[in-house]
């Protein structure tokens, strides 16, 4: 199509009209090509011959939109509602265009507009719900994309949008029900693909939720939260060494992102990667400093490496409140604390969620295999993996796989 209204419109003897409508159906194919700068410029040729057509300047306000330059799209559809006003694509591409600089009194007056004008349209209702979420009301949201999957039951990314909106209330049920149509629509769409992953995640289904992360990452490899979570997936159903190539992928697209390099540095740790989990932990410690026990791991990750620095250790360890965790154990790392006297300052602690008998348990026992004596430190650490839950996820993933390794050296 595109070829033969160019054919057209570069004929010498073409007329206005024939250009004219050249141009429009050439600027339409552009625009659906995803050829926004040539969209634009057809579209303005054709406002050129036609200056009266509201429907020139509300097409072109669609293409400014795409183009995030959005100060253009509201003049062009201003210029439209003024030639007509009852040209509800003006009042919709007006409303995209406030939204997205952050006018939300504007743009829900202007999709109200526009679904007054045009009721049956699903698309101003999937904007107002799109709207309506970012204002938290997520009851008003639900309401306006199920109108638009009325008027419209193709309208993949209305179900999707209505999942989303169902998660964020917890009602994961029809929530999963409502991706799950996305997709039988779209089969590609990952933003459903997305939405679902987290659920699956969050419902114990890794595999599910690895396969939905592949669909996002194949159509945009360059996703850092889906690699995260990804990654997550991975290590929830064990695979430790699969989260780390995700990990990694994340941190050389944003390499100042502490907790996934805290997350990959937690990964090497259990996979036995002890240097490459120093560097990490090295890492996070510089950038976050409050974090306390990573500078023990940091420690315990070098030294397991083979380079046993316990003076780094005392001095990452030199301001540590004495009066709290992880303290009474560092000191006994130091030589400061009999680990008599480091379970009597535990027992006052009286930390919560049992992570006291888990961070005893873990932490002396990789006391013990820093000290080389792994046959002292197997009970410590069967322990953890007894006891280690809840914020003990790690400490109970690195006893067992530690456990496992000194089997296997049997």
């Amino acid at each position: 199509m595109i070829a033969g209204c160019s054919d057209i419109i570069d004929r010498p003897g073409a007329t206005d009209a024939e250009r004219s409508e050249a141009l429009r159906l050439r600027a339409i194919g552009n625009f659906e090509l995803g050829h926004m700068e040539a969209a634009r410029a057809d579209f303005t040729a054709f406002i050129a011959l036609n200056p009266d057509f509201a429907k020139g300047y509300g097409a072109r306000a669609m293409v400014h939109n795409r183009l995030d330059e959005f100060d253009l799209a509201i003049a062009d559809a201003n210029k439209a509602i003024a030639l007509d006003p009852t040209y509800s694509s003006g009042f919709g591409s007006r409303a995209s265009a406030y939204e997205s600089k952050g006018d939300f009194v504007r743009a829900r007056a202007d999709y109200d507009k526009a679904i007054r004008l045009q009721p049956g349209n699903s698309s101003y209702h999937r904007g107002r719900g799109m709207l309506r979420k970012r204002l938290a009301d997520i009851d008003g949201a639900i309401a306006d994309f199920s109108e638009a999957i009325r008027l419209d039951p193709k309208d993949y990314a209305a179900f999707a949008l209505r999942g989303n909106s169902r998660a964020a209330k917890k009602d994961y049920e029809r929530a999963l029900a409502d991706y799950d149509a996305a997709l039988q629509i779209e089969p590609g769409d990952s933003y459903a693909h997305r939405g679902r992953a987290d659920i699956r995640i969050r419902r114990g289904d890794n595999d599910g939720a690895i396969a939905d992360f592949d669909v996002v990452l194949a159509g945009n490899p360059n996703d850092v939260g889906a690699h995260v979570d990804r990654g997550i997936a991975f290590a929830r159903k064990g695979d430790f060494a699969g989260a780390i190539p995700d990990l990694d992928a994340a941190l050389k697209l944003r390499p100042d992102d502490p907790d996934t390099r805290n997350r990959r540095s937690h990964m090497n740790f259990i996979e036995g990667h002890f240097a490459e989990a120093a560097a990490d932990f090295g890492d996070v410690v510089e950038k976050t400093p409050e974090y306390e026990l990573g500078k023990l791991l940091r420690y315990i990750a070098r030294a397991r490496s083979g380079d046993n620095d316990i003076g780094e250790l005392k001095r990452n360890t030199d301001k540590l409140d004495r009066k709290g965790w992880p303290w009474p154990m560092v000191a006994v790392y130091l030589g400061q604390m009999s680990r008599e006297e480091m379970l009597a300052k535990m027992k006052n602690m009286r930390l919560e969620d049992d992570f006291g008998p888990c961070g005893v348990s873990f932490y002396l026992g990789q006391y013990l295999m820093v000290k080389h004596k792994p046959q002292e430190a197997l009970p410590y650490l069967k322990q953890a993996a007894e006891v280690c839950r809840g914020d003990g996820e790690f400490e109970r993933d690195a006893a067992r796989a530690e456990l496992r390794r000194q089997q296997a050296a049997r």
